[in-house]
């Protein structure tokens, strides 16, 4: 059968049209998947930098197992092996994402046997397109000394901080203020401090990362102490988070650290230690 050449030419418009149609759609669906206006990923490559919570925080159904350890003073040279020779204060962790912006978890440190209980919530996010222009997470925790001859009441600390981080293409700033209590401190010791955490991270590569973190005590703060300074720098393994650091406290928890750091890094009073973080995907989603 021979097409008469008036719908021949209607045929092939409307295939032009359809044609121009589905491209159109195409492209702008190529734009909508371009424009998602999805979290930044990776302000921060762990959850805690150093000594100092991050914004960042575990995915649904992950879990962090961590391990925190520091030795003694560099300085005391050859004969304690520059520090690890010394008492080293070591701090074990799991946390768990029961949401992509909750997390809760639990961990034990050396000195003083203090056993924490965390949980972090993020209640804001950076986003790719600017929308959300920073990141606000909230973490509150609660230590519990398990040395004997105390009262239970006088083994309790508390601890909130607000954290604020925003990521410049390769550098990552956080400012955290934060309030410490102490149900039972000694002599001349403050039951309530407060305190502002500052961490910077910058990215080498997909691999380095070098960061660094200051904490002044804002409030009168305890007899002997000095503000926390540490830098550090983190490798993404694949599979884990290590950072490598020099710090001028030995303890794990700002709350102690804020409470107990006795020395002062830019005094060359700094000690060598390391963090190790191994997140797991528990669930396919």
């Amino acid at each position: 059968m021979k097409i008469k050449p008036t719908y021949f030419t209607i045929f092939t418009l409307i295939t032009l049209i359809l044609f121009f149609l589905a491209d159109t759609a195409k492209a702008q669906l190529q734009r909508e998947r371009v424009e998602l206006d999805e979290p930044v990923a990776d302000i921060f490559w762990a959850p805690t930098n150093i000594g100092i919570s991050t914004v960042r925080n575990l995915s649904k159904y992950s879990l962090n197992s961590s391990v925190l350890h520091t030795f003694g003073l560099v300085r005391r040279g050859p004969d304690q092996f520059f520090g690890l020779d010394d008492g080293a204060n070591t701090r074990l962790g799991l946390e768990y994402g029961f949401g992509d912006t909750f997390s809760a978890g639990i961990g034990r440190m050396t000195f003083r046997k203090i056993v924490d209980l965390r949980a972090k919530s993020n209640i804001l996010r950076q986003t790719t397109t600017g929308s959300t222009p920073l990141d606000l997470a909230v973490k509150a925790s609660a230590g519990i000394s398990t040395l004997s001859g105390m009262e239970f009441s006088d083994r309790i600390s508390y601890f909130i901080s607000v954290m604020t981080a925003r990521k410049f293409n390769k550098l990552s700033l956080q400012l955290s203020p934060m309030f410490a209590h102490f149900n039972l401190v000694s002599a001349n010791q403050q039951h309530r401090l407060f305190g502002l955490g500052i961490v910077a991270a910058y990215e080498l590569n997909d691999r380095f990362a070098l960061s660094a973190e200051y904490l002044p005590v804002l409030s009168k703060r305890n007899p002997g102490t000095y503000d926390l300074m540490a830098i550090a720098l983190n490798i993404d393994s694949g599979g884990h988070i290590f950072q490598i650091f020099f710090t001028s406290s030995q303890w794990h928890n700002e709350a102690f650290i804020m409470a107990h750091n006795e020395h002062r890094f830019l005094d060359g009073n700094f000690r060598f230690g390391f963090n190790v973080n191994r997140i797991f995907g528990l669930r396919r989603n």
